[in-house]
This record gives structure tokens, sequence and C-alpha cells, in this order.
């Protein structure tokens, strides 16, 4: 079966007006030429739908019938068109934070977007690191918020905030009376961390950062999930890292400490594909960068170092980074 859409046009006009020559008009088209569309209509479906005389046009009880689908199946095809040409302007993101962005910034965004795009549809995953590699690369994720740059070809990392770590560590232990704990405490207490599964830069980053120290940690695997790595360390299995910031956020049965030896900085902020430049994405990016001067005010990184990266590694690099980069 083969029939067109200026067929069914063509139909429905003439079904209206039942006059060939108004309808060529209408349709600015030949007499003639409707009178072709309707019979190659007719020839399809094997069925006379216009009985004409010289004293008028009528439909047939075939016609008739028909004249039903046919506004059905053009009612689909306006919706299809109207739904197809609008997607280029819909405003519509699908994004995935890092632990920080979940507690500190993501509120604030979701917030802010509401208030002042109130169309735009913003979905948020749940993904591990390694999810967020494959999702990013395979487009399924348009947006990292608040994660470290990861080795993606063609990543944009846009920095937005620069942390040092602290020891989140269970309420009942004894390093929870001191002010400040020393990495040493590491040597014997187990450092909980992402399976390498979920995430396969923790484990050798946490490795790398005490190597200096002469320690080699014993690590504890958890869940990428912050809060079962500090319902870990409230259990008392071994001691969780954290970004400074994270102090802000209350958990039951942990305390955090800072370390007293200088470890090396994390850096984190948004990821985006270079060749997104939708106009969702600049508007997130804005939104986003005003929310972290909101939410983190001079804990923010300055502008020089808050330059959109392409190449540079961040300042917290994992060791697999660096052989993938």
């Amino acid at each position: 079966m083969d029939f067109r859409i200026r067929q069914l046009q063509c139909f429905l006009t003439l079904s209206d007006l039942l006059n060939y020559g108004r309808t060529a008009r209408v349709l600015y088209m030949s007499q003639p030429t409707i009178s072709f569309q309707i019979k190659s209509l007719e020839e399809t479906f094997g069925a006379k739908l216009f009985v004409r005389d010289r004293q008028q046009v009528r439909l047939t009880d075939a016609g008739l019938a028909f004249r039903e689908y046919a506004r059905n199946i053009m009612d689909q095809v306006h919706a299809a068109h109207e739904c197809l040409s609008s997607l280029h302007k819909r405003l519509r993101l699908r994004v995935s934070c890092g632990p920080v962005g979940q507690f500190m910034l993501l509120p604030s965004v979701l917030h802010s977007l509401a208030a002042r795009y109130p169309d735009f549809e913003l979905e948020v995953l749940e993904l591990t690191t390694e999810q967020m590699i494959s999702h990013m690369q395979e487009g399924k994720v348009d947006a990292l918020l608040m994660s470290g740059a990861l080795p993606i070809s063609g990543l944009r990392f846009d920095p937005l905030y620069e942390d040092h770590f602290v020891a989140v560590v269970s309420r009942r232990s004894p390093l929870a009376t001191k002010t400040e704990i020393s990495v040493e405490a590491l040597r014997e207490i187990p450092v909980i961390a992402s399976r390498m599964k979920d995430c396969r830069f923790h484990q050798p980053f946490l490795h790398s950062m005490l190597a200096p120290f002469g320690i080699s940690p014993k690590i504890v695997e958890s869940p990428y999930s912050c809060t079962v790595q500090f319902a870990y360390a409230a259990a008392g299995e071994g001691i969780a890292l954290a970004p400074r910031l994270m102090e802000s956020c209350t958990f039951p049965g942990v305390v955090t400490r800072p370390f007293r030896e200088a470890l090396p900085p994390m850096q984190l902020g948004l990821s985006a594909m270079r060749n997104n430049d939708s106009r969702a994405m600049t508007i997130f990016r804005r939104v986003v960068q005003d929310c972290a001067v909101e939410a983190f005010g001079r804990k923010l990184m300055p502008a020089a170092a808050r330059r959109p990266k392409v190449a540079d590694p961040p300042l917290m690099m994992f060791p697999a980074q660096r052989e993938a980069s």
C-alpha cells in the first residue's frame, strides 16, 4: 500500500469544500493535480471516495468512513512534526553528580533552574565513576557535576572548587577525641575505598598519595556511595577520606578531622563534551557557576584557575588517569 500525506491533504480539503476548483485554489495546486491525487488515493484503497457530476461533488459511503481515518492520520502527522521541530529548542539535560555535587551544589542548581528556566528538564542519574565514563562516551549523560577530570577524549573540564581531604572516623574511635590526626594512623587503620569495579582510580590514588610517607594502606572495599562509605567508618571498619567541604554535612556516627600533614588537594568541577554547545548546556554551565559562587564563596577557585581545561590534568591525578592521558 502506497499513499502520501499530500494525497490525504487533498482528500480532506475536498471533503470539506466539495468543490475541485476551490480545493485547488486553497492548496495552491491545479485542478487536474487535485483530480490525479484523488484518483491515486482511490486506486490505492480500491474504493470510490467521491461521486462527481455537473451539479455537485459528494462523498461516498467509503469516503465518509475514510475521512475519520484520514483526520486521525493527519493529526498524528502534525503532532509528530511539532514534536520533532521543537526538539532543538527543548531545554533538557542529563547529569550525574559526585558526592559534593549531590549534597552541596545540586539543591541550589535545581532551585535556580526552576526559578529562572521553568521549562528546563534536568534528569539526574546516580552513576559510579566507571558508569560516568561509559555514559559520557556513549552520549547517555550530558554533564558531570562536581567530579574530578576523567580520562575521556574530547572532555571539557571547568574547575569550580579546590579542596583538601579530611578523615572521616567513627565517633567511638580514639581518633575522634583529637583535633587533628596524622597520616601515620593509616599505617594500621584501614582506609575505606570504592570497589575497583565502581572506580578504577580511587585505590591507586590512595596508594600514590600515601607513598611519600612510606605508607601502603590496607584497603576496605566499599560500594561507591559516600553515605555507605561513611556508614563503614561509623561502624569502625576504617577511615574514609572526603573533601573538607563535606564537614558541613551531617552523617550519624562519624566526625571529620583534618590531617596534620599536607596532602595533595583535589579539584572538582563541571565536565561536558567539548562539542556540546547546546543552549541547554550553556544555560546549565552558567547556572552551576553562579550557584558555585554562592555556595562556596571565598573557597571558590580564582578566576584564572577556573578556565576550562581540555588537556591539562587536574591537581588530583590518579595514576590510571596519567596512563590514559
